[in-house]
């Protein structure tokens, strides 16, 4: 194998880093509060030619309490005269995205796993609509029931087409 190993380091830059904040502590005899935060990096494997992530943990102070556990933070290299102490190298500079509250930058939509609320939401509407109150009518038989969903499908889909 040759001396300079198969992995090499990223270049990336540790002034401006994203993490997810792992664990909260408190340091010092005036218990300021930190956060140690897990930043993912590329690394590159020559052998391969593929990058990989590797995680990296990173102390941070979080002096105004900003993040809570599973928040993912932008974290900022602190000066060597301002480190209270060595472990701690960088300061939370401000909350990206909370935990458990996934906002789409882009649109600002929420979401919720993979779909916006507001389409679940017209989802569950449209199928009330088609399905639900057909069912509502006693006197139909199965047949006409079905009829009736076909034809309020139907219906729904030409508005939808018409409206592209």
């Amino acid at each position: 194998m040759p001396r300079g190993g198969i992995i090499l380091k990223s270049t990336v830059s540790t002034e401006m880093l994203i993490g997810r904040i792992i664990q909260m502590n408190q340091i010092g005899i005036d218990r300021t509060p930190c956060a140690q935060v897990r930043c993912r990096m590329n690394e590159f494997n020559k052998y391969l030619k593929l990058y990989y992530q590797k995680s990296f943990d990173f102390w941070a102070i979080d002096s105004e309490s900003k993040g809570n556990l599973g928040d993912v933070v932008l974290i900022k290299k602190l000066d060597a005269a301002k480190k209270p102490k060595a472990d701690v190298s960088h300061l939370v500079d401000r909350v990206v995205f909370k935990y458990g509250n996934i906002v789409d930058p882009v649109t600002g939509k929420r979401v919720i796993r993979d779909q916006f609320d507001d389409e679940i939401e017209l989802r569950k509407q449209l199928v009330e609509e088609v399905y639900e109150e057909p069912l509502e009518q006693d006197a139909l038989l199965f047949e006409e029931r079905r009829a009736i969903q076909r034809q309020k499908l139907e219906e729904k889909k030409t508005e939808v087409e018409e409206g592209k």
